[in-house]
């Protein structure tokens, strides 16, 4: 996540939590935390407190479910299919008329 994104994840929360502050150090230091994680996995993290009525943000609990939706979401990635044989890679790639592994992960992706 870049930090515009990490931004407006924080902005969200501002409104909504008066406890959250948007002064460049606290942003700065916060950023380096969650960084890391991908957009959608704080902005989720951030509505699931709202939803379930936490009338302050409590930042160790954030990071925790950011970190499990994280880790939730790279589980969850397509992934390639299996070889149709077990002779490596460049045969799986010759085997399905890919070029190159980026067409195999490209064409992968326009699958799902």
């Amino acid at each position: 996540m870049n930090k515009q994104e990490f931004l407006s994840n924080l902005k969200w929360a501002s409104i909504r939590w008066s406890n959250v502050s948007l002064d460049k150090d606290t942003v700065s230091s916060l950023y380096d935390d969650y960084k890391g994680f991908s957009y959608n996995s704080l902005a989720k993290a951030l509505r699931l407190l709202y939803e379930n009525g936490s009338t302050y943000l409590e930042l160790p609990k954030l990071y925790k479910i950011t970190k499990d939706l994280h880790n939730d979401e790279l589980i969850t990635r397509p992934q390639l299919d299996q070889p149709k044989n077990i002779n490596g890679l460049k045969e799986y790639l010759k085997e399905n008329n890919f070029t190159n592994i980026k067409d195999a992960i490209k064409h992968n992706r326009s699958k799902k």
